[in-house]
Parts: C-alpha cells; sequence; structure tokens
C-alpha cells in the first residue's frame, strides 16, 4: 500500500518537474514562440518543392497575434519593414474579417470568415538549429498539405525584430 501511496502521490508532481525540450533538430513551437511578425525567405530550391504556389508574389509577411488572428501581405518588391510597420499595416484591416489561426501541436489551421469554407492545415516546425546557410535556428517551417498526405507548399519564415 505505501508503495502505491508514493506513486499516486509523487508521479504528478514528477510530472509538474519535468521542463519540456525540443529535440536539436526542433519541433512544433508553442503560441508564444509563434506570436509576433514574420518574413518569408525565399528556398533556393522552391520550384522542386513547391508543387502548387497559391501565393504567387516573392515577398510575403505575417503577423500572429495572441488574439489567434493572422495577418498577411505580399508583394513584388522586398521591403524593409519593422514590427511597427507592420503593426500600422495591419491595423487597416478589420478583425472581423481577418483569417483565425488555431495551433495544435505540429499543426496551425487558418480559416477565415470572410470565405464560405475556406480552411489551410499546415504542418509547423520551428528549428532547433542552423539548417545550412539557408534556414537558421529559430525559423518556422510551414508544409501544405493537398488534403491527401503530400505536402505541396514550403514556407520558412523568419522572425522580425
Amino acid at each position: 500500500m505505501k508503495i502505491y501511496l508514493f506513486i499516486i502521490l509523487f508521479l504528478p508532481f514528477y510530472a509538474l518537474c519535468q521542463t519540456e525540450t525540443r529535440p536539436e533538430a526542433g519541433g512544433p513551437p508553442t503560441k508564444q514562440e509563434l506570436v509576433g511578425f514574420w518574413k518569408m525567405i525565399e528556398l533556393p530550391n522552391k520550384a522542386e518543392l513547391n508543387k502548387v504556389n497559391p501565393w504567387p508574389l516573392p515577398y510575403q509577411w505575417f503577423g500572429f497575434y495572441d488574439n489567434g488572428k493572422v495577418y498577411s501581405m505580399m508583394n513584388s518588391k522586398d521591403d524593409v519593414l519593422t514590427p511597427a510597420d507592420l503593426g500600422d499595416i495591419f491595423k487597416i484591416f478589420s478583425p472581423a474579417s481577418t483569417p483565425n489561426y488555431k495551433l495544435d501541436g505540429q499543426f496551425i489551421t487558418i480559416d477565415n470568415p470572410d470565405v464560405k469554407d475556406y480552411l489551410e492545415v499546415w504542418g509547423i516546425n520551428i528549428l532547433g538549429k542552423d539548417v545550412g546557410s539557408v534556414a537558421k535556428k529559430g525559423d518556422i517551417v510551414m508544409t501544405l498539405d493537398d488534403g491527401k498526405g503530400n505536402v505541396v507548399y514550403y514556407r520558412l519564415l523568419r522572425r522580425i525584430k
């Protein structure tokens, strides 16, 4: 009986004391890690990786907010934008018409209240170390599925500080 009591009392305490660690290669981001402003980094082999390109402009910026809203913009030219710049730009969009995101482990879903039956499901990973000369520790890799288990689009995001 004493051993069972010890297990019942010790295991919850043990679980609370453990810190969740991410593998060196990375893993799903927490919401706190995701919230902020990001710029898409061009992949050197994007033509080979991306079977479709639903967002054809080469320069893209994103704002993930704590309230579950995700803002984005694209441009044909590269701009140096700060978090303050992006915050000002994204303020012009109505929150009621802005897509929502939900982070659930290694997946993020995005819906758009203005588009009936709109849903994007992305795999998401924050890198735990640099990968070659393109991806850096802290970058986010997002993969879009075609609904049949095939990745058709890759996106690499770097935090804007």
